[in-house]
């Protein structure tokens, strides 16, 4: 059985996955009960990347390009609008690629987002 597609707003800033629409919405997409809890999944990954970052900041003499803790943070961030330009509207898409955050080569097509479609 096929699950239904429904519209949900997204909240970047307070990463909320919502029914209905509210000032602060950032992105509209069309997902099923599925892809909306693998999208709340990674914005928990991201949220425990972020914490490990806060740890590594305490760290002065390790540069930000020498820190695993912060790629997995931009990975997590990477994925988060992948899965959004995958889901999301017109608008959506073209916001998403006017940021240029999918641009990077070292995570093109990640395999968690071919498994969405």
């Amino acid at each position: 059985m096929i699950e239904e597609k429904r519209t949900y707003y997204v909240d970047i800033n307070s990463e909320s996955i919502l029914p209905e629409p509210v000032e602060s919405t950032s992105f509209v997409i069309q997902a099923t009960a599925k892809e909306v809890q693998a999208l709340e999944a990674v914005f928990e990954k991201k949220y425990e990347h972020d914490l490990e970052t806060y740890v590594r900041s305490h760290i002065p003499f390790l540069e930000y390009h020498h820190d695993p803790e912060n790629d997995r943070y931009d990975a997590s961030q990477k994925m988060i609008y992948a899965i959004l330009y995958v889901l999301g509207n017109k608008e959506a898409k073209e916001h998403i690629e006017e940021m240029g955050i999918m641009t990077d080569n070292k995570s093109e097509d990640p395999e968690d987002i071919r498994h969405l479609r």
